[in-house]
């Protein structure tokens, strides 16, 4: 059995992702068990879905009543491997292995910031109790190679996303009357956490610069500790009647159909799975090369990138595909088709494999199909 170990109470792509693994072994009959926060999104969508699930409250990752209780649930269900997805995962499933277990623990890393240098840092990322992390670009798997982990222990799995979702989208007729925009009206749209490394504010500055006779609004699609601020830096550079904040909403591919161009201006980004969503629907990108965000673009093709925080390069961007509906639709194309790298289903073959590497002659009990 593989035990997965998340300790968010939200769902964000880390858990999409544990959701799209959990199921492509589902499919493999691979037995597996999450352990989750009770009545969280991920218990739902597992429940909905018949993907065994334990609820375990977890307060911290120095919850030693939460890691024993981990410990106990390997030897109980004869967990054959802990597979952590969380930052306080990583730091609880030690706790419970550490050199009481004798099996596999291996770590998806999703952020692209360095590892700390304190004794607590060091003692949770260079401890031998752990075989394997799982960085989700290469990004990572360089930023973490700097900070002295081992190489061979550096296996980069990129994230995936269900590109069937994306092949017909759902009318946005009702987003449009919603929010009041005409069909002459082009749209560029941003979906992510109103939070500091995801910097909306370079976004609002840079469409503050922008110069186009070409009707457009802007609409950041999302929620989070920074909306009253962002929406005051809105008003003070008079773009209330350009830029709409819409909060916390759930109908994805209808706003994906809205968009007429996609926007993210990550200060940090281990990935981005907002990005290969736009991709797949057939949208243009333009783009910070914040983390890994270049590693799913291409330059000139699919995308314009610019350095973090360069509000003017990017205020050019969106003028640039504004302007040109023929250079929209050309490089939405060239998007569609280059997303295909980057399938769930491709990410859960990868994380089997590693799996099997680590599993050795127990392989056969866990029903490799």
């Amino acid at each position: 059995m593989i035990l997965h170990v998340n300790t968010s109470r939200e769902w964000r792509g880390g858990e999409q992702q544990l959701y799209y693994l959990s199921s492509g072994l589902k499919s493999a009959e691979i037995p597996q068990l999450v352990v989750g926060i009770p009545n969280s999104p991920l218990e739902e969508r597992c429940q909905q879905d018949g993907i065994p699930f334990y609820g375990l409250e977890m307060r911290g990752e120095w919850d030693f009543k939460a890691a024993k209780q981990i410990r106990n649930l390997c030897k109980s269900q004869e967990a054959k491997l802990i597979h952590a997805h969380t930052g306080h995962a990583h730091t609880l499933s030690l706790l419970a292995k550490r050199n009481h277990l004798k099996i596999p623990l291996i770590v998806s890393r999703r952020v692209d910031f360095k590892p700390a240098t304190n004794f607590f840092s060091r003692w949770k990322y260079k401890h031998k109790a752990i075989d394997y992390f799982l960085p989700v670009s290469m990004k990572i798997r360089s930023i973490m190679a700097e900070a002295g982990i081992s190489p061979e222990k550096l296996i980069t799995v990129y994230s995936g996303i269900d590109t069937k979702r994306f092949h017909k989208l759902p009318s946005a007729d009702a987003l449009r009357e919603e929010f009041g925009i005409s069909k002459k009206t082009s749209v560029i749209g941003n979906i992510a956490a109103l939070v500091d490394h995801k910097d909306q504010e370079t976004l609002i500055r840079a469409i503050s610069l922008v110069k186009t006779d070409i009707p457009f609004k802007v609409i950041i699609v999302g929620e989070g500790k920074l909306e009253k601020r962002l929406k005051s830096l809105s008003s003070e550079l008079g773009l209330n009647e350009k830029v709409i904040f819409t909060g916390y909403r759930t109908e994805i591919p209808e706003f994906l159909s809205l968009f007429d161009i996609f926007t993210l201006t990550s200060k940090e980004e281990g990935l981005g799975t907002s990005v290969l969503d736009a991709m797949a629907s057939g949208l243009p990108v333009v783009a910070t090369r914040g983390g890994g965000i270049a590693e799913m673009l291409t330059e000139g093709k699919g995308a314009l990138l610019s350095d973090v925080g360069d509000v003017e390069h990017l205020a050019k961007s969106y003028e640039s595909l504004l302007q040109s509906e023929s250079l929209r639709d050309e490089f939405g194309a060239f998007n569609k088709n280059s997303v295909k790298r980057f399938t769930y289903q491709n990410t859960v073959e990868k994380t089997k494999l590693i799996y099997f590497s680590l599993l050795g002659n127990t392989i056969h009990g866990l029903g490799q199909k």
